[in-house]
Formats: structure tokens, sequence, C-alpha cells
């Protein structure tokens, strides 16, 4: 028995009745195209398994059901009659990453209909689409709150003037019942307690002195017997971890589970085997966090000098959320290979273009193409990426043909104005916003456009309005 998960339009079933039984056709001859899963249905026999996923509308999953039939009336032609006979709740490819293994799955599939997967994979998703597991994340919070156990607490993703703590993008990733340690740095910086998240971000009614009263809302579950850092370098799947750094200040970062469970769970095997002094534990803890801070902070240079011998120097600007990576190299250096060590991208989920002088919106927001008789709306690079559910990373070669006017719907979007595009879409003006703006492209908090570039930083800032500058980061490579 094989395992797939098929990526279904809406009006494959009819949800004006009840799904359950249902059977859809799938004609080759009629609904793909070599790219779309052919090749995927070919392999597929009466009595395997499928999960529904529905794209349109973001419902999320939609059910399960076998493979009823398979035929093949003529050669190269292919017709699947999938059975519909297993509720899901409608979990969508958002919410299934949470798991680690789920989300290299989802981020591997390669075909637009028929993905197979593995019957670990199946079951998981089984399980979670009739809530019998839920994909908790684990996190690490710093507080310096006098917790009480069974109490609820409003913990708030800004200060008091507006500005995002540390580590805020993982406050957008909770959801209740992920799993919470609480981190204090008095009496000595160490974990204290558990805690539960009860309630996503969110905003409350304004508050006097406060300028953003976005918060997510935990319950403290109980007290713990306080481990310092100085015992937490010495379990092996804790070893070196960078929040031991004297200097570190995120308010929330995550961590996996069995991070989570090693933090709670002493293990009876330490790292260092023999007794030592305390001083020498404490010296062993600094080294190993100063160590792994100072990589994560030279990551850029060594991957570089890796690369090509050559220096970076990067500027950033504080407290604006960066969305536009732009790497400024001399062209006989690889820039797109350079910026996919620095950032860590994932060769899978990614698209590369070239831009050229003849680069237009049309490029990025799409436009009407004809065909036969009529005018067909064909999706540019960043609308095409942005209807996706889980979003690739766009990777643009000669960045400085891409101008301010094309850049601007994209920035004042993810900046939290809805911008309206001169296309439509389903016999309504498309738009383009933020995340939650009901727009036809929302603009996820991890969407990426990498740069590369020849032109100096100096020149590419010559060009940018300041609004549209702090939403670029910058990396500007000297020869050495």
């Amino acid at each position: 028995m094989s395992y797939f998960w098929l990526n279904c339009g809406y009006n494959r079933f009819n949800h004006f009745e009840d799904l359950m039984g249902q059977v859809s056709v799938f004609d080759s001859t009629v609904h793909f195209n070599p790219n779309e899963g052919y090749q995927a249905f070919k392999r597929a026999t009466a009595g395997d398994r499928v999960l529904f996923y529905q794209v349109q509308n973001k419902i999320g999953l939609l059910g399960a059901g076998e493979v009823l039939k398979v035929e093949e009336p003529k050669r190269g032609q292919i017709k699947i009659h999938f059975k519909y006979d297993t509720k899901l709740a409608a979990f969508t490819k958002d919410y299934l990453i949470r798991d680690e293994k789920l989300k290299e799955t989802i981020y591997g599939m390669k075909e637009q209909l028929l993905n197979p997967i593995s019957q670990e994979d199946y079951e998981k998703i089984i399980n979670v689409g009739q809530y019998k597991e839920k994909i908790n994340r684990y996190f690490l919070m710093k507080e310096e709150i006098d917790f009480e156990p069974d109490t609820e607490y409003t913990i708030y993703v800004s200060n008091v003037n507006g500005m995002h703590r540390l580590g805020y993008k993982h406050y957008t990733e909770m959801q209740p019942e992920d799993k919470v340690i609480i981190y204090k740095t008095n009496p000595e910086r160490g974990i204290y307690g558990i805690a539960e998240v009860v309630k996503e971000k969110h905003s409350n009614k304004p508050m006097p002195g406060r300028t953003d009263t976005t918060a997510v809302i935990i319950k403290y579950i109980e007290d713990i017997k306080p481990r310092t850092i100085y015992e937490l370098d010495r379990e092996l799947m804790l070893r070196a971890q960078y929040f031991l750094d004297e200097k570190w200040n995120e308010s929330v970062t995550e961590i996996t589970k069995n991070q989570y469970n090693a933090m709670l769970e002493p293990t009876d095997t330490p790292v260092v085997q023999s007794a030592p002094s305390i001083n020498e534990v404490i010296e062993a803890a600094q080294y190993s966090a100063r160590k792994v801070a100072h990589e994560k902070k030279m990551m850029v240079q060594q991957s570089v000098d890796d690369e090509a011998g050559i220096e970076p120097v990067h500027h950033v600007e504080q407290n604006i959320n960066k969305m536009i990576y732009i790497f400024s190299l001399p062209p006989q250096y690889n820039g797109t290979e350079t910026a996919i060590k620095v950032l860590n991208i994932d060769r899978n989920a990614m698209k590369l273009y070239i831009a050229d002088e003849n680069w237009k919106n049309i490029n990025l927001y799409g436009d009407y193409v004809k065909s036969d008789n009529h005018y067909l709306y064909h999706q540019g690079i960043l609308t095409e990426v942005l209807a996706q559910e889980v979003q690739d990373v766009i990777i643009i070669e000669n960045f400085e043909h891409v101008t301010l006017e094309q850049l601007k719907p994209l920035v004042y979007a993810a900046q939290g104005t809805k911008v309206s595009l001169p296309v439509l879409h389903d016999q309504q003006r498309a738009t383009i916003g933020p995340k939650g703006s009901d727009a036809t492209f929302e603009i996820s908090d991890n969407f990426m456009i990498v740069g590369v570039t020849s032109k100096t930083v100096e020149d590419l800032r010559g060009n940018y309005t300041k609004n549209v500058s702090n939403a670029i980061k910058f990396y500007k490579f000297d020869r050495k």
C-alpha cells in the first residue's frame, strides 16, 4: 500500500451534500501536465490511501480516502477514482509544519497535484486531523514576573513604546497548549518554572502609557527545581546553547521537544564524567556560550570567506522588520551561492530569477495574456509565491533593475497597508496586504526576497525612499 497527498480544488467534491462516500474522478487527459503529478498517478493502485488537501479558499485538510479504481481506457490516459471516507479537521499547512518531520515532508513536495508521502507522515496527519494528537511547539521565555501557580498572565509582545521585543517572531508562532519554560536572570540565570500558552497573539484594548497592547496569554503551571545555566550546559542535548551567553537578551526563543525534556529531566550521564570544581563548570559554560555566540555573529563572514575570500560588513536598521535582503559584491563572485549560504536557504524552497533592463511591474505582479478570444490573468513572480500555502524564497540576480515603483506595493503591504493591484481576481480587484488582512495576496511573516547585485550599497540606497530602505537589510562585501 502506498500513501499520497492530493492537492484538490473546491469543485472536486460536492460540498452541498455529505462528503462521506463521494467519489472524485481525475482524468489524465484533462487535469494533468507532466509537471503536475502525472508520474505519481501512474504509480497509484487500488487500495492506496490519500489525504485530500483543498488548495482554494485557504481551507486546508479536507479529509482522507482511498484510490477506489484505476482505469486506462487508452494508451497515455489514466483515470483515477478517489473515494472520500474519512473526515479531518481543516488544519492548514502553516499548522502542520509546526511538526519538524512534517515540515520537511511538506517543504519537499515537488508535484502540484499528487505527492507520495510515508506511512508515518500519513498516520501523523490523520491523528492530528481527528484531534487524537496535537502538534505542540516548545519555547523558552525570559520573564522576571513573580509567577503564581495555576494563574494566567498577559505577556505583551512589544515594549511600552511599541518596539517589538527581541524574539518577536516566536510570539507570532505560539498557539494554545504550546509548552513554555520560564527563564530568569535573578537570583541566578536559569530556569524556574513551566507554563502553557492559553491564547495566541491578539490585540487588547488601548492602555494608558502603552503604545501597543498586542499580547499572548500564558498559564503558569508550577515551579520546578531551579537549574542554572551551568547545570544546563552539562546536558548533552543542551551543551553550548546560545542562550547561555551572558549577553543573551531575547524575550522568547523556540526550543525542540528534546531540548524541552532535557531541561526538565536531568540525565544521569553528564557531559563531564569527572567531578569538576564549580569554577571549572562556570568556566566551561562561559567558554561554550561565548564560542557559540561568536560563531553566530560571525556567520556571514565565515560563509563568505569559505565562498570567495571576501570580508562582509552588514548594516542593520534596528527594530524594523526586514523582508528584502540585498547582497552587493563584485561580479566575479557568485552572489547567489553566497546568499544561500549566509541566509541558510533551502534550495528546494526557493525560486531564482535574473532581472534585466526590460523588467516591469507585470513581471512581479502579473498581467493579462490573450488565449484564443479570451484574456487570462497570469501571475507574476511575487503573486505566484504569495498564493502558495508555504511561500518559497525569491532570489533575483541583477536586483538593480527592480525599481522603487515596483517595490512600493510589496513594501507598503508588508508595513500594514492593503494595496490594490491593476488586475482582477474572481471578478474583483486583486489586493496585496499583510497577513490577516483578507487581501488576495497576503505576505506571511517569513516572506523573503533576496537580491543580488554588483552595484554598491550607496548607489542602491540612493534609488529608494526611506520607508522602502527600512524594509531592506544590506550586505556589503569588500575585498580583503
